[in-house]
């Protein structure tokens, strides 16, 4: 089996200093927002739900704009 150099493959080699460095960032920020979340479990909550809603919001808009664009189209053929 022939040996393929880590510069061809970059993942195939140990990660590089600044990668570790981020997800390291990442952990501590994810810990952070766990104990913010601990120290405020009603803030939390109340958070989770408004985004939800903003995320049910967002799917649901398209679906009712589809919706009046097609009763409007057929009261207006009707006419």
């Amino acid at each position: 089996m022939s040996h393929i150099p880590n510069s061809a493959m970059p993942h195939a080699g140990a990660p590089a200093e600044g990668e570790t460095l981020e997800a390291d960032n990442a952990r501590s920020r994810f810990g952070q927002l766990a104990d913010k979340v601990r120290e405020h479990p009603k803030t939390a909550v109340a958070a989770g739900a408004a985004v939800a809603v903003g995320v049910a919001a967002a799917a649901a808009i398209p679906a009712l704009r589809s919706r009046g664009r097609s009763t409007s189209r057929s009261k207006s053929k009707a006419r």
